[in-house]
Formats: structure tokens, C-alpha cells, sequence
């Protein structure tokens, strides 16, 4: 077969096959079915022993605390005893059931998918090159950075004022701690609330970055696809046919 027809074969099944690689490494939920973020936990306990232990764990808390400022602190410091292990760029949810690495992406996507099951009111806010989240508890709110183990349940008014303004005018201080992947050539400063789906688009953006870093830019691409099935964000279309006309460059070589 010509190596050209090769690649755009390659191109056309990353774009509309539901086997690909990047595919399996975790599951698409259908988010918009209403149960939605149940499904996710439910397909991460069938994933994980730990996560299942961690969930066990938590409805007893929950039985007894309900939806108070207590079980908010709970959920974020049992999540870390128990599955946030050690803090590691590029890290999916997976990676976290599997070894215990974690990133601002995968940490803040098992957090929020807890806090959504047990009902609480949050956001996930994402920056140019962070995600953090925000939840309502009695009297105000929390900021959970899933980042910071020790010191990420953040409940003083003048701290969360601080961290917030920090992030609304585009703190990075290039630490590994608050990466999310980026565009060299992006501009635009972006602080917003996103949804559980968008979140898993992030983390699939992050991949693509990923495997186009280590020069495999096919994967990168597939990754790209499944993100932008979850969220159509500017960077993510933008590094997508990036990666497209790179690949199709490349079958004309």
C-alpha cells in the first residue's frame, strides 16, 4: 500500500473508530445521559480495588456527615491517603488506580467525580495551565487544590481571595504543580468553569501533548480526536489540526 494512503487511512480511523488507541485508556462515558457521573464512578470501581475501598469509605462518612464542609475535607484527604500517591505531569486516571501518580488533571477529575456523586455543589475552574475546584459548603466555599496534599484543602477566606486572584490574572509560576498542557504560541488567558466531560477532555488534551512531545504524533492525534469529542475548546481544535496537517504533510513525503 502507498505509504500516502497508509497515513490518511490511519487518519480517517483515528477520526471516526471507537477502538483507538487513545480510546483505551479510560472510559468514554456518554455524558449526556443523566447518569452520567454515576456511570464514571461506577466503571472507576469496577477499574480499581483501591478506588472501591475509597468509595466504601466515604458513604459511611457520608451517612453521617451528609453534605457538610467535614465530608468535603474528607473526600479530599482520604482521596489522597488512599489513591494520590505521588504527583507525576501527564498522569491520567488511570495511571492514578494503577500507581498512585496524579496530576492537577487526573486529581481534580477524581475529586469532582466524587463531590458530583455525593451531591455537592462545585465548579471546576480551569486556567491556562491549572485546574482547581471550587465547592459550596455552609457559610461559603472551599478551594480543593488537588495538587498540594498537605495544605490544598483551602478554607480561609483571605487564602481562597489570594489563590483565586492569582489564577484570574494568569499565575503561572512554572512549577510542575500547576501544569496543564498549552500551546508554546497561546496567548489567550483562560480562567472558566468547565463540567466533568470538559474535564476529560483535558485530560485527553494533556495525552495529545504527551505523545507529541515523545514524537508520536499519530497517537498524539488520536488523542486529540477524543478530546475534542469531549470538549471543543479553542487549544484543543487548534493543536488537533496542527497534528492533522503534520500527519498528512507527512504521507506526502
Amino acid at each position: 500500500m502507498p505509504k500516502a494512503l497508509y497515513i490518511w487511512g490511519l487518519l480517517f480511523f483515528a477520526t471516526v473508530s471507537t477502538t483507538v488507541s487513545a480510546k483505551t485508556y479510560v472510559l468514554l462515558t456518554d455524558f449526556t445521559k443523566p447518569t452520567a457521573s454515576t456511570s464514571l464512578l461506577m466503571s472507576w470501581r469496577v477499574d480499581s480495588e483501591k478506588f472501591t475501598s475509597l468509595y466504601e469509605q466515604l458513604s459511611k462518612d457520608y451517612n453521617r456527615l451528609g453534605k457538610s464542609k467535614k465530608m468535603v475535607k474528607n473526600i479530599f484527604y482520604r482521596t489522597h491517603q488512599q489513591l494520590l500517591q505521588q504527583y507525576e505531569p501527564f498522569s491520567m486516571a488511570q495511571d492514578t488506580f494503577n500507581s498512585g501518580n496524579y496530576d492537577c488533571v487526573s486529581g481534580s477529575l477524581i475529586l469532582a467525580g466524587l463531590l458530583d456523586y455525593f451531591g455537592f455543589d462545585y465548579e471546576i475552574k480551569e486556567t491556562t495551565y491549572h485546574v482547581f475546584l471550587k465547592v459550596a459548603v455552609e457559610n461559603g466555599f472551599v478551594v480543593l487544590e488537588a495538587t498540594d496534599p498537605i495544605e490544598g484543602f483551602i478554607q480561609d477566606k483571605a487564602a481562597i481571595q489570594s489563590f483565586l486572584d492569582k489564577y484570574r490574572n494568569g499565575f503561572n509560576d512554572s512549577s510542575p504543580r500547576t501544569f496543564l498542557a498549552s500551546n508554546p504560541e497561546e496567548q489567550a488567558l483562560i480562567y472558566r468553569s468547565i463540567d466533568l466531560q470538559k474535564l476529560i477532555g483535558l485530560q485527553y488534551f494533556n495525552q495529545a501533548i504527551k505523545h507529541y512531545n515523545s514524537q508520536n504524533e499519530l497517537l498524539a492525534y488520536q488523542f486529540s480526536v477524543s478530546a475534542l469529542k469531549m470538549y471543543k475548546a479553542e487549544r484543543i481544535e487548534g493543536f488537533s489540526e496542527f497534528l492533522k496537517q503534520r500527519l498528512s504533510l507527512s504521507a506526502l513525503r
